[in-house]
Order: C-alpha cells, then sequence, then structure tokens
C-alpha cells in the first residue's frame, strides 16, 4: 500500500512544456547559424530543462529539478538572444539581442542556487540563508545595470544596439565594473566551498550523489585544460560542462538507488555470529532509501515490532495495519495470500522516488522471507515435544510431502493433478490428524512440515 501519490500525467504538463520551449527556441536559434562560441549555451539548455523535467517525474515538486528547469529555459532564452544578436536581421532583432546579454546575471544565479541546493533542493545550513540571498541580491543589480544599459555587449559578440541606451554613462560603467566580473569569480568559488561544507555534514547517500557530481566535473575539467593548452580555447571545457547537470540530475534520482548492492547485502552481515535478519534488513532499507526511520511489523490483525531502525528509546507498543499505513511508505508483506507482516518507511526530508519505491518493492519481499522466517524459527522453537506421526493415507502422506517442498494448495493440485476444491479438504484431514487446531499465534503448514520432517 502507498500512502504518497506516484507521478501523474498533470503533473508532467508543466516540464514538458519547458522542454519543449527550450527545444523550439534552441533550434531556431541554430537556424540562424552555427556560432561555436555560443554553443555551450544551447547545449546547456537542453540538458538542465531535460535533467529538470527528469528529477521532477521522478519525484513531483523537488525543488533541484525546479532549479534545473529554470536554470535551462533561462539559458534557451539567452542562446537565442546572442544568435539573433550575433547575426541579426528581421524585426525585433535589437531586443532578441538584449535578451542575450542581460540574463546572464539571472542564469548564473541560478547555476549558482542550483550547487547551493544540491542535492536536495535545500541549502547546506541555516548559516547559508545570507549568502543565497547576497547572491540573488548581486545577480538582480547585475541584471538590471545589464537591462537598462549596454555594459556587457562587446564583450559577448552581440552585435545589435542596445534598446534601451546608446551607452553606459560613466558611474554605471564603474559600478559594473566593480560588482560584475568579481561576482563570477566568487560564484565559482562558491560552488567549491558549497560542494565541500556538504559533504562535511553528509550522509553516506547525499555523499554518493555528490560523488556523481564529482565524477562529472572531472572530465569537463581535464577538457578545459586540454583545450586551453592544446589550442588556447576554453570552449571543449564549457561544452564538456553539459555532463554535469546531467549527472547532477541522475545523482538526485538514482544516487541512492545507487546503493542498492549495498543494501541488498545486507543478509551477509545478518549472517555472522550474533547477527539479527529483521534488524539488518531495516537498517540496510533506511540506509538505502535515506529514511528517517524503517519498522519491520510481524502479524496480520494486531502487528508487533521484530525489526526497527534507528534503534528506538524504547519497545514500540503492538499496533494495526490501518495505523501503520496512515505513516509513510508501506507495504504489506503477504504469503499465500495472507498478510503476515508489514514494512513500513518513514522517508526523510524529501518523498520516495519512483526507483526508491522499486527498491522498496524488492526489500518487502525480501522481508516477507524474514517474517516468515522469524515464524519459523518461533514454532521450532515452541513445537511440542516429537511424538509419532499418525497414520496418514497414502493421498495424505504425498500432500504433506508437498507441503514440506513449499508448494502451496494451488501448485498441490497441479502435481497431483487434481482441483483444489480436493485437496484443501486432504490439507484440512492433515492438520486435524496432527492435532493442529486454527491458531493466530502459530503456522499450521509450519508445525504440519516439522511433523513430517520428523518422522
Amino acid at each position: 500500500m502507498r500512502t504518497r501519490p506516484r507521478w501523474t500525467p498533470a503533473r508532467g504538463v508543466v516540464p514538458a512544456a519547458a522542454l519543449a520551449l527550450v527545444v523550439v527556441l534552441v533550434t531556431v536559434g541554430l537556424a540562424r547559424g552555427l556560432w561555436l562560441d555560443n554553443l555551450h549555451n544551447g547545449v546547456l539548455a537542453l540538458a538542465c530543462t531535460a535533467v529538470g523535467g527528469y528529477v521532477l517525474h521522478q519525484r513531483p515538486g523537488h525543488r533541484q529539478g525546479r532549479l534545473f528547469l529554470a536554470t535551462g529555459v533561462a539559458e534557451a532564452v539567452l542562446f537565442l538572444g546572442r544568435q539573433v544578436g550575433h547575426a541579426p536581421g528581421g524585426p525585433g532583432s535589437a531586443w532578441w539581442g538584449w535578451l542575450g546579454v542581460w540574463p546572464v546575471a539571472v542564469v548564473l544565479a541560478l547555476t549558482t542556487l542550483a550547487v547551493l541546493c544540491f542535492p536536495d533542493g535545500r541549502l547546506p545550513s541555516p548559516r547559508w540563508r545570507p549568502v543565497a540571498g547576497l547572491v540573488v541580491a548581486v545577480a538582480g543589480g547585475c541584471a538590471v545595470l545589464s537591462a537598462l544599459w549596454p555594459v556587457e555587449y562587446s564583450s559577448v559578440d552581440v552585435l545589435t544596439a542596445h534598446p534601451v541606451a546608446d551607452a553606459a554613462p560613466p558611474v554605471v560603467q564603474a559600478v559594473w565594473s566593480a560588482l560584475a566580473h568579481p561576482s563570477y569569480v566568487v560564484s565559482q568559488v562558491l560552488w567549491v566551498v558549497a560542494v565541500a561544507a556538504r559533504w562535511r555534514t553528509a550522509s553516506p547517500g547525499t555523499r554518493r550523489q555528490l560523488g556523481w557530481l564529482l565524477l562529472a566535473v572531472l572530465p569537463a575539467g581535464v577538457a578545459l585544460l586540454v583545450g586551453l593548452v592544446g589550442w588556447g580555447s576554453p570552449r571543449a571545457g564549457v561544452l564538456a560542462a553539459a555532463l554535469v547537470p546531467v549527472a547532477a540530475g541522475l545523482a538526485v534520482v538514482h544516487g541512492q538507488h545507487a546503493g542498492a548492492r549495498a543494501a541488498l547485502s545486507w543478509l551477509s552481515r545478518a549472517r555472522r555470529p550474533g547477527g539479527d535478519l529483521a534488524g539488518e534488513l531495516t537498517k540496510a532499507t533506511g540506509t538505502a532509501l535515506d529514511a528517517a526511520r524503517v519498522v519491520l511489523w510481524s502479524g496480520a490483525d494486531t502487528l508487533l515490532a521484530v525489526g526497527v531502525w534507528p534503534d528506538p528509546d524504547a519497545d514500540l507498543a503492538p499496533t494495526t495495519p490501518a495505523a501503520v499505513h496512515a505513516i509513510g511508505e508501506t507495504r504489506d508483506l503477504v504469503s499465500g495470500g495472507v498478510r503476515v507482516g508489514v514494512l513500513a518507511v518513514e522517508p526523510g526530508d524529501d518523498p520516495l522516488s519512483l526507483a526508491q519505491q522499486r527498491l522498496l518493492d524488492d526489500l518487502a519481499a525480501q522481508a516477507t522471507l524474514v517474517v516468515e522466517h522469524l515464524g519459523l524459527a518461533a514454532a521450532v522453537r515452541h513445537r511440542p515435544a516429537t511424538r509419532p506421526v499418525p497414520e496418514l493415507t497414502p493421498r495424505e502422506r504425498d500432500v504433506l510431502a508437498l507441503m514440506a517442498r513449499g508448494l502451496s494448495n494451488t501448485a498441490i493440485a497441479a502435481e497431483l493433478h487434481l482441483s483444489v476444491k480436493t485437496v484443501e479438504p486432504v490439507v484440512s484431514t492433515v492438520f486435524g490428524k496432527l492435532g493442529l487446531q486454527p491458531d493466530t499465534r502459530d503456522n499450521r503448514r509450519v508445525l504440519a512440515v516439522l511433523a513430517y520432517l520428523e518422522r
């Protein structure tokens, strides 16, 4: 049972519309010719928008996805504006050229915020709020100056005239020189500081996500260095920078899922001396899903906690399935058509992605086996002393032997070429001859198999 809504088509309207808009803007821009010095803006626009849409598909409403999406749209506007401004012609060329200049401060601010907030869309700590506010304020000031006066036109090779002013007053030029270019350098320093600060206090899951980001930065840095040394141009590195948002988006969605291998190796840890199956399973589930709490409940109508992560201060009281399903993500554990327990996960700051929900489905299947194993162990510990098995008919012995192989009534019927309605009375007769009466505390099928094995 899932208590959080999955992605629905309606939630994908905005990302799909943004991606369509960006594709149109980039296509129209490329139709005006291939300008290599501006190509990276088009590539980044497509990469950021596609990644933002993918993140929002997997994690509806995720803040990091929204930042990617906004960055991609701003990059697309910048790209088309510069394409038109570099090769002017047609109505509105001056205004398009204008759109190719002043949004650069907006793009830089969005990129900086995306790095500061990576990977969960939140700042590393409240102490970073003034820093983020300063980034927005400086970017806003630079954008206003560039929108009102032609302070940046010559440096970006936009040939159209500024549609608002012919020239910038000396004081504006002085403020721009003191504010704009230093802010570019400071922003890039902030990227490094923010990642380092996040890494220092991050959980193992978040560090995996940061690792994906750093792995993408490495080839981009190498391409930049090779381009500068070999051709005296940063173009190769700037184009390779499109790998960074792609890796960042994959890390947001699949970074935790990348821990599935570690999560699914919990059994090897639980089999050590003193190993705890239920405890190791809940710990692996919580670590892989970056959850706040995981509880493995056993039972049908009354649930008992058999595994909790992190370790609670006190034992959890018995509860009901309805109460468990009301909180977080839950999966009913079903065996033979009967509920034997519930695996309950309280997510951390963000709801589980679709990939994490699929991982939870896999872990729930293993949790079912754990609960069944615990029930079998309890039955072995509390079974009565060995006693002779009453005489069974050949048909009853065949059915019990197949039960011992783990077959359900339906599978037994298929094996013996009988109908299920014929097998069910035989199973009931076996239970009766073994003195196994219906009891919610015991699994009659398990006890019957134990009796069979003791013969």
